[in-house]
């Protein structure tokens, strides 16, 4: 077929019919199911992410599943404590939660769901803030679905609220008791907030370079 595209005479040629190997049917498989289970694992961790409508996070998201898929089928994985690129994700592209939250953090996962795990730390030692900050707000969401299908199952999410100042903070572990079911992926995500001051009023500082969050862990069940 001939037409006109910006005063050019060009031609398209529609193939009767277009050849696909094992593996790319394999991987366009994989892909719809990173996408579900991207969109179900998203729902749980909305309080995590600065933009959950960002397009361009959400495909990095899906993106990170199917490349751990592979060309794998589902009936051949096998339990994982730490997916491979998803497990440091990062939700923003300028500053990354560890760059910016420097503590000893491990999450560990069974059964009973995902233990978060954080050292002793100092604020204004160990977390990089902006000017004016007189607190910090860590924010934690843990969210599992079903691989296969993108169904959550149940999430929860921890809000801990960090004077910015020099007084050592105990080590400490928080547990969150979701369903760790067979079939499921479970992420863990972390996000930082700055709290200041604007005309006597507690405020976001809203600062270039200052909205950290990211997977921190993802484990399949």
């Amino acid at each position: 077929m001939f037409y006109t595209r910006m005063g050019k005479q060009c031609a398209r040629i529609k193939r009767s019919s277009i050849r696909q190997t094992t593996a790319t049917k394999k991987r366009g498989i994989n892909f719809g199911i990173a996408a579900r289970a991207g969109k179900g694992l998203r729902r749980g961790l909305m309080a995590a992410m600065p933009n959950p409508t960002d397009r361009s996070m959400q495909s990095r998201f899906s993106g990170a599943i199917a490349k751990w898929l592979g060309q794998s089928a589902i009936n051949t994985l096998q339990p994982c404590d730490h997916l491979p690129f998803l497990s440091s994700l990062p939700f923003t592209e300028n500053d990354t939660f560890g760059e910016r939250f420097k503590v000893p953090v491990s999450v560990s996962v069974n059964s009973g769901g995902v233990s978060v795990s954080m050292g002793s730390f100092i604020p204004v030692r160990n977390i990089s803030a902006p000017s004016g900050t007189l607190s910090v707000k860590l924010i934690i969401a843990v969210a599992p679905a079903r691989l296969t299908t993108g169904i959550p199952s149940g999430w929860q999410t921890e809000y801990i609220e960090i004077p910015f100042n020099n007084v050592a903070i105990p080590a400490r572990i928080l547990d969150f008791p979701v369903a760790a079911n067979k079939g499921n992926i479970m992420v863990t995500a972390a996000r930082l907030l700055y709290i200041g001051s604007k005309n006597n009023q507690l405020c976001i500082i809203e600062k270039k370079g200052f909205n950290p969050a990211g997977v921190i862990n993802a484990a399949y069940f």
